[in-house]
């Protein structure tokens, strides 16, 4: 494959993956999740796969999740995505939903089943 190529899949992918975090699709996130992934929050909270899963699948809920000013370099069997995220977040033991953009950074890896994001972090954007 060519670099084009792989980054329209990673754009794809990435768009998979916000539309399951909204619809809560384990099996899509499991596909995307490698066992190995580090999610870093943009609070800092650092979680593996595991602890992510539990937390998108019951205590989290995204109502809304955009990326924007994606931009994709791929490095062979690497990638590295960055972009802004405008998410708005419900918990399930919060009463008000809360809306939060930030900018992230993901590192994408080809493995034999295909491509995974294997690292995920997020800082809040500055205000303004």
């Amino acid at each position: 494959m060519n670099a084009e190529t792989d980054r329209v899949r990673l754009i794809e992918l990435e768009r998979q993956r916000a539309d399951a975090l909204i619809r809560r699709d384990a099996a899509v996130l499991d596909a995307l999740w490698p066992a190995d992934l580090m999610h870093i929050h943009s609070t800092g909270t650092v979680m593996g796969k595991d602890e992510l899963m539990r937390y998108v699948l019951e205590t989290l809920q995204f109502l809304l999740l955009e990326r924007s000013e994606l931009k994709v370099q791929v490095f062979g069997d690497a990638a590295l995505m960055t972009g802004r995220q405008k998410a708005r977040m419900q918990r399930a033991d919060k009463p008000e939903p809360v809306n939060a953009e930030s900018w992230v950074t993901q590192l994408w890896v080809r493995r034999p089943g295909g491509w995974v994001q294997s690292h995920f972090h997020s800082v809040r954007a500055a205000e303004g």
